[in-house]
């Protein structure tokens, strides 16, 4: 991880699943990335600076969001509920290991559309870099 994803030039994307694992002593579950070796102990998400989740919402839970990064398709509206991307913790995913840089994303943009291209233009916007030329 550190010899190769954090010296490249290039964006990186990781996608995995996860693993919901119930925590007796806090009655809670805990979401986290399932992976072997020493990596396991502080979790694949302690080296990278941006987690966010892709989710399956019911429609009435995004109408509380205004986000112009969240738009909703007919197909959609037909269905009842929208695949999106989780950028910010909820009340109810206070225990997973969601998170971003502070006033990466604003609480209206807590669910966004399921397109990497947002989050890329996102964290190039956030770190300016499109004013290094």
């Amino acid at each position: 991880m550190q010899t190769h994803v954090a010296a490249s030039t290039k964006n990186v994307i990781f996608l995995a699943h996860v693993k919901d694992q119930l925590n007796e002593n806090e009655m809670v579950m805990e979401t986290s990335v399932p992976i072997k070796g020493s990596v396991k102990n502080n979790g694949v998400e302690s080296y990278f600076s941006c987690i966010i989740a892709a989710k399956k919402v019911k429609l009435k839970e995004l109408e509380k969001y205004g986000s112009d990064l969240l738009t909703i398709t007919p197909e959609e509206e037909a269905l009842g509920f929208k695949y999106v991307f989780q950028t910010k913790l909820t009340k109810e995913t206070v225990n997973e290991r969601l998170r971003g840089p502070l006033g990466l994303w604003d609480t209206k943009e807590t669910f966004i559309d399921n397109n990497c291209q947002l989050v890329l233009n996102r964290l190039h916007e956030y770190y300016h870099e499109d004013d290094a030329a």
